[in-house]
């Protein structure tokens, strides 16, 4: 008698048992006091958990298609559920239930989401920024789709991210002007627009900001070439390659010598400092002669090696702003010099033209010349430009007289300083070039710009 009662009272405390702390009995769930069993997710949908205890297995049966469970079933102890909604679309509130079932007991946990009411507003709606350009940050906070528009062309609008707090990145170029300018970023969603004015301060109201930056480092490959050089597409090709693969980082120029039908007059003056005794040679940066190889890759290869010795060995301390004006055959070129350091530096200014079609030995009567030299804009070897004092602006108007036959459209200016080493040591470690005693001079920085464009400083 006294086992048969032993045995029955075990079998009421196992049908009351708990989850391992005594509060859960068998067949119910009990909510975690974190927990609420009405869960409220926002318009925009989103994911809320809930936690909870139970005896026994449990699964979850809900009947609603714009929400999902995870996970939906467990064994005994405590568990975790996340309840995810879509965004609310719709005009009206709605409510769904999620019921946590265990041994025929149904715990429900309510779900309700607010209506949508769409979001379009502008943080901010005005900023101004420095001459120098860079990134522009608006938030919209919204849940439409919109675009985007602005008014001017030194503002492109980069990169978005979603949702809600969307945050709009601009690129903001450099102010050459002596004003300020202004620009309107329009935001516009289901025809409702929103206006973002853009204030950039005039050129030079920054004047010690470019001082801290670093500015972007071109390195120039000269080539020496004429019409009558067979071998000469070979490294145009081998050139071209080398530009392509340094992009905004590598300029040309092709300069043709004697009895070339693209002959420029600099070129022997230019030959003889480089001591230039056959076609095609290539010098980089001033710095260094680049052989015709066999291997048009292997020519490529070392036009970049001395390329980026250079930028690696001697940061650049000068950058280029110009404006430059066509006005039938005169030209006018404004240059502006940002220097970090004083020094005597030397400026060449040369005209280049593109796509002039005709023969070439080696390549055909049809083959395509660009980056031709046509016109020594300052002297060839060069203006010197003294710069007394570390941080300085120089200004500097140049004028030129261009033959009517050239083509505007194709016409390019190449601008390049050059530094003296004063006690910088000579880079020399690329073995397959040929470092010549070329003047205690080398290339700085350098740039390529279209006739009639505006070229504002350009900073990393």
């Amino acid at each position: 008698m006294k086992k048969y009662l032993f045995t029955l009272l075990a079998v009421i405390v196992s049908l009351w048992g708990c989850d391992g702390t005594g509060t859960t009995p068998l067949g119910q769930i009990q909510l975690a006091s974190s927990s609420k069993d009405v869960v409220e997710i926002k318009p925009e949908g989103g994911k809320e958990t809930v936690r909870f205890s139970s005896a026994l297995d449990w699964t979850i049966e809900y009947s609603c298609d714009w929400i999902t469970v995870d996970p939906t079933e467990g064994g005994p102890g405590t568990a975790k559920i996340s309840i995810s909604a879509k965004a609310n679309e719709t005009s009206e509130a709605r409510e769904a239930v999620v019921n946590i079932c265990s041994s025929g007991v149904e715990f429900p946990i309510t779900v309700t989401q607010a209506a949508f009411v769409p979001t379009f507003e502008l943080l901010e709606t005005e900023a101004e920024v420095s001459c120098l350009g860079g990134e522009l940050v608006v938030t919209v906070y919204t849940d439409m789709e919109y675009s985007v528009q602005c008014d001017a062309d030194w503002v492109t609008c980069t990169s978005t991210k979603a949702p809600r707090n969307r945050k709009v990145t601009f690129d903001v170029a450099p102010n050459a002007l002596p004003e300020n300018r202004t620009a309107v970023i329009t935001f516009t969603a289901d025809n409702v627009s929103k206006s973002f004015t853009l204030t950039q301060r005039a050129a030079g109201t920054e004047a010690d900001d470019w001082k801290k930056a670093d500015f972007v480092h071109r390195s120039l490959a000269m080539r020496f070439t004429a019409t009558w050089c067979g071998y000469c597409p070979m490294m145009a090709t081998a050139f071209d390659a080398a530009r392509n693969s340094m992009p905004g980082t590598l300029e040309l120029v092709n300069l043709h010598g004697p009895e070339s039908d693209y002959v420029f007059s600099g070129t022997s003056t230019l030959g003889r400092r480089f001591s230039i005794d056959g076609y095609p040679t290539g010098i980089v940066d001033c710095r260094a002669s680049i052989p015709n190889f066999s291997s048009t890759t292997t020519t490529a290869a070392v036009a970049v090696d001395v390329a980026k010795e250079t930028q690696a060995s001697y940061p650049a301390k000068t950058g280029i702003a110009c404006k430059s004006a066509l006005d039938g055959t005169n030209l006018t070129v404004d240059l502006s010099l940002y220097a970090k350091e004083a020094d005597d530096y030397k400026v060449t200014i040369l005209l280049m033209e593109d796509g002039l079609v005709g023969y070439q030995n080696g390549g055909g009567g049809n083959y395509k010349h660009d980056d031709i030299a046509r016109l020594a804009v300052t002297s060839v070897s060069g203006d010197a430009v003294k710069v007394e004092k570390d941080g300085m602006i120089v200004n500097k108007t140049y004028t030129a007289t261009v033959k009517s036959s050239w083509k505007a459209a194709n016409l390019e200016l190449l601008i390049y300083v050059e530094k003296p080493y004063g006690d910088q040591g000579k880079a020399k470690g690329v073995s397959a070039a040929v470092y010549g005693s070329y003047g205690d001079t080398y290339i700085d920085n350098c740039r390529v710009v279209k006739v009639g464009e505006d070229a504002a400083l350009e900073l990393k």
